[in-house]
């Protein structure tokens, strides 16, 4: 086995703007075509727990990853990473104690610190300080260890694709009003208006003539706008205008993924005309307004909602499924 040769700070630096800059590329990619973010959001619902820049570093090392963790926590759970198995990179905020060497302005590490520093600074003549930086750790997916395809279950939601459309929506529809939402079914003014939110009344309208399939993806939508506090303001812009509906698009992909259901042609074509009319929108726009308006903050916005609604979402489900199955059973027993 090679010797383990330990890297200096600059070739470490390198590392991490090599990934940095996989990130920047994979934005790059989103312009070039817009409907690929689609399939991101639904590979971020799996992993909402990680910080959007995570999220996009593992999906551009592996876009088909399922289930992502560390050599440890694998084995922790009682699974082998197998031989030879390469693992995707990842930030890892460590803390860390530094200090300032006379003279320098850049900080070492307290590890680092010669003899005479450390006397030093036990007498308190240098002064320590604390912090998060951020260093390279590795995960794996799944399917990268020994873990039997019977216990995938325990950790990835594959999802109930036979489960009607219109039973989600029902369910969902429950969740939704618990939160503090109205949902109506209304005639509206066109059949093309499909839905809308109203942020005074926090009422849901949704057009009666939908069937199932666009009822459960133009309900996911508008409660998205409902979830993300999408207020009208006096002073909002079309660039406002366009960002709010590209979160709304890509926090609803994210649930209708999480619940197995595939996301439409309608939603990716509405997510890109969204996305290209904001990025039209902010060109056009001095330099100097430009730093105004960011896609990153309405990255983590949407993870953000996501992470806070989809387990109380789940619990909800579950108690709905519970209560409903307790009814069926007792009206079989008076039936009978």
């Amino acid at each position: 086995m090679a010797k383990y040769e330990k890297r200096s700070p600059e070739d470490i630096k390198k590392e991490m703007d090599g990934y940095n800059q996989k990130i920047m590329t994979l934005g790059e990619s989103f312009k070039k075509d817009p409907t690929e973010m689609a399939d991101y959001f639904a590979f971020a619902a799996k992993f909402y727990q990680y910080s959007p820049k995570n999220q996009q570093l593992i999906y551009h090392q592996n876009e088909f990853a399922s289930f992502v963790g560390s050599f440890m926590s694998y084995k922790e759970k009682g699974y082998c990473v197998e031989k030879g198995q390469k693992g995707m990179k990842i930030f890892v905020p460590v803390k860390c104690s530094y200090f300032y060497r006379d003279g320098e302005n850049t900080s070492t590490r307290l590890a680092d610190a010669t003899p005479g520093e450390k006397a030093r600074i036990s007498r308190g003549d240098i002064e320590v300080k604390s912090g998060i930086k951020f260093k390279l750790g590795s995960v794996f997916d799944i399917s990268q260890t020994d873990c039997p395809v019977e216990d995938y279950p325990k950790f990835i939601k594959f999802g109930e694709n036979s489960r009607p459309h219109a039973e989600l929506y029902e369910k969902l529809k429950g969740y939704c009003e618990n939160q503090g939402f109205k949902v109506a079914e209304a005639s509206l003014r066109s059949i093309d208006l499909r839905g809308q939110y109203c942020p005074s009344t926090k009422v849901i309208e949704l057009n009666h003539k939908l069937q199932d399939t666009q009822k459960l993806g133009t309900f996911l939508h508008e409660m998205a706008h409902g979830f993300l506090d999408h207020q009208r303001q006096p002073e909002d812009t079309p660039i406002i205008d366009l960002l709010k509906e590209f979160e709304a698009d890509g926090l609803a992909i994210m649930f209708m993924s999480h619940f197995g259901f595939e996301v439409t042609e309608g939603t990716k074509s509405h997510l890109a005309t969204q996305y290209n009319g904001f990025n039209q929108a902010v060109n056009e726009l001095d330099e100097s307004d430009k730093e105004a308006y960011s896609l990153e903050n309405a990255f983590k916005n949407i993870n953000a909602i996501y992470k806070e609604h989809i387990e109380p979402m789940e619990a909800y489900l579950e108690q709905f499924d519970r209560i409903n199955s307790n009814e069926n059973e007792d009206e079989w027993e008076q039936e009978m």
